[in-house]
């Protein structure tokens, strides 16, 4: 299990040593969710995974999501119907949800039974840890067209720090926004990435529209969290 911690930390330096320059953002005053922080790391470190064919860098993601257990977002969405069968100009294999990337590593173990049997006891540490109420943060698997957009409307408490990360697949460019139920933007993250994040203090308790903007053109497979 200390080989995986170390790896994590190699796989950090290495991604925080190549990540590009993002927009300056201004302070928001509150306490930063260290579940969704960690979430964040692991989904870096599962991308890494799938594009080298790495079993311990997708273990380590879910061991950190095992670690960080989340719950399905309550929110309402809308947008088009991506049709994941036409992959044409498709380039990443990435998938967030817990039991793709269990399967994908034990296809990248290639029948090694040492990775085999670490990842059945991450497995059946995972499944332990996610029996009864779930208090982490929120998350949605979803899919976004190419040149398209997809909307969730969400509740978030007045005087509250709120936060939202989209992590996408590799493939296009993925903007955030945020709106209040006025229509006013109030939070963006328009870098040339698929990795995204806001955090603002909402003044009122209400329902806020959660944009997801795919600029490439083709599908782009993400997940949204929030705290």
């Amino acid at each position: 299990m200390k080989k995986l911690f170390l790896f994590v930390s190699m796989i950090a330096v290495a991604i925080s040593g190549s990540a590009q320059t993002v927009e300056e953002k201004p302070e928001v005053k509150g306490e930063t969710s260290e579940s969704l922080a960690a979430v964040k790391l692991a989904n870096q470190i599962l991308r890494y995974g799938y594009e080298n064919k790495s079993t311990l860098a997708l273990l380590d993601a879910l061991q950190i999501f095992s670690e960080n257990p989340t719950q399905a977002f309550n929110a309402t969405k809308q947008g088009d119907v991506v049709d994941e069968t036409k992959n044409d100009g498709k380039k990443a294999k990435v998938s967030f949800d817990y039991e793709s990337v269990l399967a994908y590593a034990k296809a990248f173990a290639d029948g090694d039974p040492n990775l085999l049997a670490l990842i059945d006891n991450i497995d059946a540490e995972a499944k332990g840890t996610q029996r009864g109420n779930i208090n982490g943060p929120s998350r949605d698997y979803s899919s976004v067209n190419g040149k398209s957009h997809v909307d969730y409307t969400a509740s978030f408490v007045a005087n509250e720090l709120a936060e939202i990360l989209v992590s996408g697949d590799g493939d296009t460019d993925l903007d955030l926004y945020v709106y209040d139920s006025n229509g006013n933007q109030i939070a963006s993250d328009t870098d040339y990435s698929d990795d995204c994040y806001v955090r603002w203090v909402p003044a009122w308790t209400g329902r806020y529209t959660i944009r997801i903007v795919n600029r490439g053109p083709v599908y782009n497979r993400f997940v949204i969290l929030t705290n």
